[in-house]
C-alpha cells in the first residue's frame, strides 16, 4: 500500500501560488481527500508530500486522488502565468506603439502636444535606459564580469 508520494513543483512556479495565502489551495484539497499535506522548499525544486492522514482510514485512492488534484493545481497555475505574461507583452506592444505615434517633428507648434511630447520623450528615454541595462546586466551574467565590462567598452 502507497504510503506517501511526492510531486516537484516546477522551478518557475513560485511555491506561495500553490500553497495559497493561508493555505487556501492545498487545505481543501487535504481535507477533501484526507490527506496530510506538505510542502518541502529545501529541496530543489521544491517538493509537495502528501501522506496519509493519521486520523483517516487509509487508502489508495486517497493519495492517488490528492495527486491528480494537486497535478491540476500546478497545470491552473502555470496557465494563469502564461496568460498574465501575453496579457502583459499586449500592454507593453500597445505602449510602444502609442509612443512611436508621436513624432517630434510634427507637434512642434503646439505648447499644449509640445508638453505632452516631452512627457512621451522622456517616458521613451527612460524606456530605453531600461532596456540597455537589461542587456548589459545580461551581458555580464553571460560571459562574467570581465567579459561584460570589454563589450560595455566596446560599445561605447
Amino acid at each position: 500500500m502507497l504510503t506517501s508520494t511526492i510531486i516537484p513543483i516546477p522551478e518557475h512556479i513560485e511555491v506561495g501560488k500553490v500553497i495559497g495565502r493561508e493555505g487556501r489551495n492545498l487545505k481543501p484539497i487535504s481535507t477533501r481527500t484526507g490527506t496530510f499535506i506538505s510542502v518541502n522548499t529545501h529541496t530543489n525544486p521544491a517538493q509537495i508530500e502528501i501522506k496519509y492522514n493519521p486520523h483517516c482510514s487509509p487508502s489508495n485512492n486517497q493519495i492517488n486522488e490528492a495527486k491528480e488534484l494537486l497535478n491540476n493545481l500546478i497545470k491552473n497555475i502555470e496557465k494563469e502565468e502564461k496568460r498574465n505574461l501575453r496579457l502583459l507583452e499586449g500592454k507593453k506592444n500597445r505602449e510602444k506603439n502609442f509612443l512611436d505615434d508621436f513624432d517630434e517633428k510634427a507637434v512642434r507648434g503646439n505648447p499644449v502636444i509640445s508638453k505632452y511630447q516631452k512627457e512621451i520623450a522622456v517616458k521613451k528615454e527612460r524606456q530605453r535606459s531600461k532596456k540597455k541595462i537589461s542587456n548589459t546586466i545580461k551581458s555580464y551574467m553571460k560571459g562574467g564580469f570581465e567579459e561584460g565590462w570589454e563589450l560595455e567598452m566596446e560599445n561605447n
